[in-house]
């Protein structure tokens, strides 16, 4: 039987057949609360330029020294004939304005992720039985095919780590067998060579995906994503590496919450955190952050109080996140950070176009906070995507 919601499957059809990352969104906190309450120096965002054209970002990230690389999308064609094409960006240092970035013929992706010893990989989702996965390190590009599992229809790969060898890296996503309401989670792993299937936990479920990987040593290695329950909502999922095998880990302030946890980052062996949000029959998303601290997973309060959060930062005094809400068909943006008074709101500006703005990642460099998204204009089949780009 299929546990899942239609929009959910909706969702994950409409990305691979369109071969872009799913992408989502998250809300700012009503005016007078105490997570509002900063001073003037936290709200000076600046706005940095971006090339002329619409294009909507996905993703964002540092590959190494002061240099910031965006990928995205950007729609051609009219009628019938309208198509996704992808689009990159970079930027030197955390001022200044974003150029176009001509990545080399074969390379080609609409996520970007860092691995966190100094490579940076690139890749999207595909129909067919592997996924095309460049990374960049030192100058250089390598690119070859991650295997999905016999007979799957197409998949994705959506986030890359290694403890600090570049030949030992995890990366994780979903694919979709032969049945357009199913989808699983993939695990490959790279040994310096090729990349391999490594087998997966069995979840009991013919739905569950994931989406962020993030690794302490070879034997400290974590996932996050989503997985189908019995009353339809799917639950947020976390699964741990070993060294061994991959299993599934119970978080008891979490599996009772419906939804999905997007974002993964390791701040230290017992400093894990995680963000996504709650995904469920009120049909009123509220973020999810969690932290994980060497004994169990705790729910964190930040007081954003709806949507859902796509992008996670380590920061100096602690750790940021930002998303969007959508309300009306307008998205509305929001972000938190932690902080040694507790969690402050990063008022990030809405947007003046007409369909409003959504964050899809951050990004720290040189001690500042860069947030990244797309802004919407108009609507329907001629809605404007235009990227944005804000720094503090």
């Amino acid at each position: 039987m299929k546990h899942r919601t239609t929009a959910t499957t909706l969702l994950l059809a409409a990305a691979l057949l369109a071969a872009a990352a799913p992408a989502d969104a998250q809300s700012v906190p009503p005016p007078g609360t105490q997570a509002q309450a900063t001073d003037a120096r936290t709200r000076a965002w600046q706005a940095d330029a971006f090339p002329a054209g619409e294009a909507a970002v996905r993703s964002a990230t540092p590959v190494g020294g002061r240099t910031t690389w965006a990928l995205g999308t950007r729609t051609v064609g009219e009628g019938r004939e309208r198509t996704s094409v992808e689009v990159a960006y970079a930027r030197d240092g955390a001022d200044g304005p974003w150029r176009a970035l001509v990545l080399p013929e074969g390379v080609s992706g609409t996520t970007v992720t860092p691995d966190g010893s100094g490579g940076t990989w690139v890749t999207g989702s595909r129909p067919g039985g592997t996924v095309s996965v460049s990374r960049y390190r030192a100058g250089h590009w390598q690119t070859q095919e991650a295997p999905l599992p016999a007979h799957a229809m197409g998949g994705g790969l959506n986030g890359f780590a290694t403890a600090g060898d570049p030949d030992d890296v995890w990366a994780v996503g979903y694919y979709q067998p032969d049945d357009y309401l199913t989808f699983y989670g993939v695990i490959d792993h790279w040994d310096g060579k090729t990349w391999q299937q490594v087998p997966t936990p069995d979840l009991g479920t013919d739905y569950w995906t994931l989406s962020a990987v993030v690794a302490n040593s070879p034997s400290d290695v974590w996932a996050s994503g989503n997985v189908g329950h019995e009353d339809g909502w799917a639950r947020p999922l976390l699964l741990h590496y070993d060294g061994r095998t991959w299993s599934r880990v119970a978080t008891p302030e979490l599996d009772a919450r419906p939804g999905e946890l997007t974002s993964l980052l390791a701040a230290g062996p017992n400093d894990i955190w995680a963000a996504g949000a709650e995904i469920g029959p009120s049909h009123r998303d509220k973020p999810i952050v969690a932290h994980y601290d060497g004994r169990s997973w705790t729910y964190q309060e930040t007081g954003i109080d709806a949507g859902r959060l796509y992008g996670l930062v380590r920061t100096p005094n602690g750790v940021a996140v930002v998303g969007a809400s959508l309300t009306d068909g307008v998205y509305r943006p929001t972000g938190a950070q932690l902080t040694g008074r507790g969690w402050e709101s990063l008022d990030i500006p809405q947007s003046t176009t007409s369909g409003g703005r959504r964050p899809a990642g951050i990004v720290s460099v040189a001690g500042r906070l860069t947030v990244v998204g797309t802004d919407y204009a108009g609507a329907g089949d001629e809605r404007a995507e235009l990227p944005f780009s804000l720094t503090r």
